[in-house]
C-alpha cells in the first residue's frame, strides 16, 4: 500500500474564507469536500463538507445521533475523536475532543514526503477484473472513492486500463493498474465513487 499514493485530484479540497465575525471569534473554518472513514468495528462512510481546528460538518450514510461520540479519518489527519453536537437530516456537526491541525488536508506532500491519501477501508471481497485481454477474479483487499487494492494474476504492468466488477453487488468501475508489487496491484479509477456507491461496498466487507 506504501506505493499507492492518490494525489488530490481524487477530492475537492478548496478552502474558502470564513466571514470577519468568525475570525474575530477564533472560528475560521474551509469549505471542503471531503471523503472521511467513520473509524469503528464497522467502518462507514461520510463526505465533510467544511472542517476547523474545532470540529467538522459531514454528511453521513448512517446518520448518527446527537451525543454520540465519534471517530474520523480524513486525508492529512490521523482518525479524530470527537461529540454529535447537532443533526439535520443527513448532515451533522462534530465538535473535536482537542484542537486539530486542520490546514494540512490542504498540503500535497507530508512532511516525511509522502503523499496525503484519502482513508482506506478494508474489504474481504472478491472483483471480476478484466485488463486489455486479460481476465480473472481476484481478492479486493481495500478500497477508497479513488481505487483499490487487489491480489494480481497473471502478467499485469502499471498503465494497462480495464474495469472490475466488484461482487456481489456488480458495480462496474474502469480504472488504471498504477502500481504491482508482491503480488498485489494498485487499480486508480478513471473518477472517484460515489459516496453512497463506497458505503454499499464498504457494507459487504
Amino acid at each position: 500500500m506504501s506505493k499507492w499514493a492518490e494525489g488530490a485530484g481524487m477530492e475537492e479540497v478548496e478552502q474558502q474564507q470564513s466571514t470577519s465575525a468568525e475570525r474575530r471569534a477564533g472560528k475560521r473554518h474551509s469549505a471542503v469536500l471531503l471523503l472521511g472513514k467513520v473509524c469503528g468495528d464497522v467502518p462507514g462512510v461520510c463526505l465533510v463538507h467544511n472542517i476547523s481546528a474545532s470540529g467538522l460538518m459531514a454528511r453521513f450514510v448512517q446518520v448518527p445521533a446527537v451525543g454520540d461520540p465519534v471517530c474520523i479519518e480524513v486525508r492529512g489527519l490521523p482518525p479524530v475523536s470527537g461529540v454529535v453536537r447537532w443533526v439535520n437530516g443527513r448532515k451533522a456537526g462534530v465538535q473535536f475532543d482537542s484542537p486539530q491541525p486542520y490546514e494540512r488536508i490542504f498540503l500535497h506532500e507530508n512532511e516525511d514526503g509522502s503523499v496525503p491519501r484519502p482513508p482506506r477501508f478494508p474489504v474481504t471481497l472478491s472483483a471480476d477484473v478484466r485488463l486489455g485481454t486479460h481476465k480473472f477474479t481476484s481478492a479486493m483487499l481495500d478500497v477508497s472513492a479513488g481505487g483499490a487494492k487487489l491480489v494480481a494474476e497473471g502478467p499485469i504492468q502499471p498503465g494497462l486500463a480495464g474495469h472490475i466488477i466488484v461482487r456481489p453487488i456488480g458495480t462496474v468501475v474502469s480504472g488504471t493498474v498504477c502500481w504491482v508489487k508482491d503480488g498485489h496491484f494498485g487499480f486508480r479509477f478513471v473518477s472517484p465513487l460515489a459516496m453512497d456507491t463506497l458505503a454499499a461496498i464498504v457494507g459487504f466487507r
